[in-house]
């Protein structure tokens, strides 16, 4: 069951512009450069824990961004790679500060023709693409969550 919600920022350039309504479908497999939406998880501790409380009030569950792919950590954690636009730049996510992780239906540079990416956002996806991991799809990570309104 696909659930959707209004995105709310500019790291996505015009991929995702400001104020977009983002269809999410928890089914469908993530690829690299997929669009994703992050769900958080509050409780988790570690390294990401101050960037989990920082976006955890107002509402905000979590964050989209592009998907790049994951790789294991030294202590065996899977550690998935996002990126962002605007400005370009790469977040390692531990997989245990992950609730669930969704690919935007509909959204993103896969979604777009080449001709429909700007100049910017193509120069700064240029430089996330040296930071995709694997041409391989991911699963979608707890695709039993839900969106309750």
């Amino acid at each position: 069951m696909t659930y959707s919600f209004q995105f709310c920022g500019h790291c996505l350039g015009g991929i995702v512009p400001n104020g977009s309504d983002i269809v999410v479908d928890p089914s469908l497999e993530i690829r690299p450069l997929d669009v994703v939406a992050v769900l958080l998880n509050a409780e988790a501790g570690g390294a990401f824990a101050g960037f989990i409380n920082s976006i955890g009030s107002d509402g905000f569950l979590g964050v989209c961004k592009i998907y790049l792919g994951s790789h294991l950590s030294s202590r065996g954690e899977t550690i998935h790679l996002v990126g962002q636009l605007n400005p370009p730049v790469i977040s390692p996510i531990p997989a245990s500060a992950i609730k669930a992780m969704h690919r935007c239906a509909e959204a993103g540079i896969l979604a777009n023709a080449p001709e429909h990416i700007s100049e910017e956002d193509g120069a700064a996806l240029e430089l996330l693409v040296p930071f995709i991991t694997s041409p391989l799809p991911l699963p979608p990570i707890n695709s039993t969550w839900e969106l309750r309104q």
